[in-house]
């Protein structure tokens, strides 16, 4: 099994770019295997959690995961947890000496199982943690504000002010309701519609948009367009705040707050990301 570098992944949405060839990279992560887990096991709690948090109706979870699944299948890249069981990534935590909590972790185990039942049917890998990775600074690499450049390009996001910080970029947003605001009722079809209309005017798509952002991303791509799921970096970019579970190993870039670096413990890892 192969998880895909970050280089090569850039590399390939690069080219797609430039010759308007439709992709897309989805990231399911720790949430995603939750819901799947939910889904399979009917857990009607942690379904009640997902439905508050991200604005789910409990009539379309069904369909909801059928699309997770379809878009999935049709992706460039989606995103795999074994990294973390391997020595070519640091371990995922909650924190600085705070491992993952016991239910995560057993998801994380099993994660291969979850994605067959899924119908995940998708070998193309990347790391779950590609959207912070994408936006490393490394010597003579482009990373994804490199990719921007020059480029127009869409951002869903509940925090539309992101603009502001990238005032260097051609950059449109679409925005979205935040957690616990119902995204289902109060965003998803304007967004759909939106997709459908314009997939092909935007170089680019970026994604952060929860559980409905990896149908926004597949159905990009099948409209024709170019996504890619960067998830919390948009709030990165605004507050410079790094998620806990990844500040021993990652810091903002002083020359510019837009980008990160690698710290001590994470420079182990340089060659394999």
């Amino acid at each position: 099994m192969i998880i895909h570098k970050v280089d090569d992944i850039l590399k390939d949405l690069d080219n797609c770019i430039i010759n308007k060839d439709p992709f897309s990279l989805i990231r399911f992560g720790d949430g995603g295997l939750k819901f799947i887990y939910a889904m399979l096991h009917n857990e009607y709690n942690q379904l009640n959690q997902i439905i508050y948090k991200e604005g789910l109706p409990r009539e379309k979870l069904l369909d909801i995961f059928e699309l997770w699944g379809y878009y999935a299948r049709q992706a460039n890249y989606i995103d795999s947890p074994k990294i973390y069981s391997t020595d070519k990534f640091w371990p995922r935590i909650k924190g600085p000496n705070k491992p993952m909590n016991k239910k995560t972790r057993e998801k994380f185990i099993i994660w291969k199982e979850l994605y067959e039942c899924a119908e995940f049917d998708n070998e193309n890998y990347c790391n779950p943690e590609i959207n912070f990775l994408s936006i490393l600074k490394r010597n003579k690499k482009k990373n994804i504000l490199d990719i921007m450049k020059d480029r127009k390009i869409c951002i869903i996001t509940t925090f539309p002010k992101v603009k502001d910080n990238l005032t260097e970029y051609n950059i449109d947003t679409i925005q979205i309701v935040g957690h616990y605001e119902s995204q289902y009722e109060n965003s998803f079809l304007n967004v759909v519609e939106t997709i459908k209309e314009k997939a092909n005017e935007y170089d680019l798509w970026l994604v952060a948009a929860g559980e409905l952002g990896r149908i926004y991303s597949g159905l990009i791509k099948e409209e024709g367009g170019r996504s890619f799921d960067l998830g919390f970096v948009i709030e990165y970019w605004i507050h410079s705040e790094i998620p806990i579970r990844l500040q021993t190993f990652l810091d903002v870039c002083e020359n510019n707050k837009l980008h990160m670096i690698l710290k001590e413990d994470g420079l182990k890892y340089k060659n394999f990301i």
